[in-house]
């Protein structure tokens, strides 16, 4: 019974891939799709399952997912690292193809990123510098069970290097790929092999040698990674580290409604503002205005939800009532469109932020979860600043009153005022609070 739902799932999977595939101009439809829906049927079809999709894909749809789809970490909060293994899987869908396009994409690929990946499959062996020191350093007993050990490893020699498997699991693909880049792309390769080699060489190197390879991978790793946040920072993304930073400023420090705002989130939308037209977080131009038919297909199968287009202003489906938020947004939709785009924009930081940065007994916030948390938490915190109980008791507009708020009231400013008193009011006897009962205020509001 335990393995009922997988097979089932996976019965599903395949007969909405079927569907997919019977798609019109389906090369076309999928390379319209924005990177995060690709990722999205992705993930739901199983990448396992996904090789042909993965071949229409762009270089630039790849590079996004796999900023997505390569980094993992524990729990939400913590910083997040290279997963080579699931980078080999990668490798061995992308040869689904041939080694011909594999070769082509890699090349196109960032070269700090397919360095990264590599080291972390291989050690790359200058062997004229490997065999230059072993005859200076080592007695003929060392060379024999140096020998000896690297006989009984996965390798290949290729050009001056040996290149020897770190891992067993995804060798052939490992290897087929350099061999597709070698004959290929040999130039891209011959940099890539040699950054490798030295990163090899200070591994094997007697004194000090594993600390100096750790230093040098985990230095190639930070410039991956830092790449990678410019990326995800231009498109809305919050990095855990900094999501959990602003959620701790906010738990413990109230906000000055009069002040600017927090460093955390001046940071952010100072990277937001610096990301070309195009490439911020929103959907795809394309799939808003004139939906293909793949597109409709992943709608109708609930890979993507038909409010993507502008999820903000729609209620939460758990909702009782629309909170007065939400309300006062519609407001300044039709009366203020600078405002309203400017606290649009901060609740879906805010829901980036409950996304990256919250670890819950229940597990990652979906970014529903996250939005509906977001408007519940701002809500809270514009009632707060109203007195929303005395202006409705007077039989004002609530309404206009609160557009007219967030015209000066930013909604991450609110969302600090909300949280603070959350925690407060929560806080037991021992001074801790469980996230998950902040949560679920939130969702009873």
């Amino acid at each position: 019974m335990d393995g009922m739902p997988a097979r089932l799932s996976r019965t599903t999977s395949g007969r909405l891939l079927d569907r997919i595939l019977d798609t019109p101009d389906l090369p076309d439809a999928v390379r319209r799709l924005s990177p995060a829906s690709l990722g999205a049927l992705i993930e739901r079809i199983g990448l396992e399952d996904s090789g042909e999709l993965v071949a229409m894909a762009t270089v630039e749809q790849l590079e996004r997912i796999f900023d997505e789809d390569l980094w993992r970490n524990e729990r939400p909060g913590e910083e997040e690292r290279f997963d080579a293994e699931r980078f080999a899987l990668w490798l061995e869908i992308l040869l689904e193809a041939g080694d011909e396009p594999v070769a082509r994409r890699l090349a196109e690929l960032p070269e700090e990123l397919v360095t990264l990946a590599l080291h972390r499959q291989v050690l790359v062996l200058d062997m004229d510098a490997l065999v230059s020191e072993m005859t200076g350093s080592c007695d003929r007993d060392d060379v024999d069970r140096i020998d000896k050990a690297l006989s009984g490893c996965l390798s290949e020699e290729l050009d001056q290097y040996r290149i020897v498997s770190r891992r067993h699991d995804g060798w052939d693909a490992v290897l087929s790929a350099i061999l597709a880049l070698d004959r290929d792309q040999h130039d891209t390769l011959a940099r890539v092999l040699e950054r490798c080699a030295a990163m090899s060489a200070e591994h094997i190197e007697e004194s000090g040698g594993l600390y100096e390879v750790l230093t040098s991978e985990e230095m190639l790793e930070g410039d991956v990674a830092a790449e990678r946040e410019d990326r995800r920072a231009a498109q809305g993304h919050v990095a855990p580290s900094a999501a959990a930073a602003f959620l701790k400023l906010a738990r413990t420090a109230p906000p000055d409604l009069r002040a600017d705002r927090d460093p955390l989130t001046r940071a952010y939308f100072r990277e937001l503002a610096r990301a070309p037209a195009g490439e911020g977080a929103g959907p795809a131009p394309a799939a808003a205005a004139a939906p293909s038919d793949l597109v409709e297909l992943l709608r109708s199968e609930g890979v993507l939800r038909a409010g993507d287009a502008g999820p903000l202003l729609e209620a939460s489906p758990r909702a009782r009532t629309e909170p007065l938020f939400v309300r006062a947004l519609r407001r300044l939709a039709e009366t203020e469109p600078a405002a309203f785009a400017e606290r649009s924009e901060e609740l879906a930081y805010l829901a980036n932020v409950l996304a990256a940065g919250i670890a819950s007994r229940r597990g990652r916030l979906r970014p529903v979860e996250a939005l509906e948390a977001a408007i519940a938490a701002v809500d809270l915190g514009l009632g707060i600043s109203l007195g929303r109980a005395s202006a409705e008791a007077k039989g004002g507009d609530p309404v206009k009153h609160a557009a007219a708020a967030l015209l000066g009231l930013r909604a991450d400013t609110l969302f600090r005022l909300a949280w603070h008193k959350l925690h407060a009011d929560i806080k037991g006897p021992t001074g801790k609070v469980d996230v998950d009962d902040v949560l679920d205020a939130l969702a009873a509001r």
